[in-house]
């Protein structure tokens, strides 16, 4: 199971995300960042990129883990996955991703929602 632990990330990020969501969640009090992916092993990552090709779901990354690895492969994590709640409900609409970019950008993180493709708005990661 991948870890959600933000000890298992580099500190650069860890301190990023943390001061983007004590901003974010001050600026939108009915709404909390979840973490739910920091490190996550080359299995998992493989299985995860099965979705939506040979499995049922649909295609969720780019990254198999073999060829090309995640942020999320490193131990230290260089990536974090997270969720927007509202009243403790997941949100996966992309417009309440949207409105939480600029607070990760501000910390000197990569968001996934400004890759000109595939775009991964629940993440964020450090610059390579």
């Amino acid at each position: 199971m991948p870890s959600i632990d933000l000890q298992s990330c580099e500190p650069r990020l860890r301190e990023g995300f943390l001061k983007a969501k004590r901003a974010y969640e001050q600026d939108h009090p009915s709404s909390v960042l979840r973490v739910t992916c920091t490190h996550r092993s080359v299995q998992e990552q493989q299985v995860l990129y099965a979705q939506g090709r040979t499995s049922p779901g649909r295609v969720v990354t780019q990254v198999d883990g073999v060829k090309q690895f995640s942020n999320h492969n490193h131990f230290p994590s260089r990536a974090i996955d997270f969720c927007v709640t509202w009243g403790g409900k997941v949100s996966w609409v992309a417009e309440d991703y949207d409105v939480v970019g600029p607070y990760l950008v501000k910390e000197g993180l990569v968001w996934g929602g400004d890759w000109p493709t595939f775009k991964d708005r629940p993440h964020c990661e450090v610059p390579a």
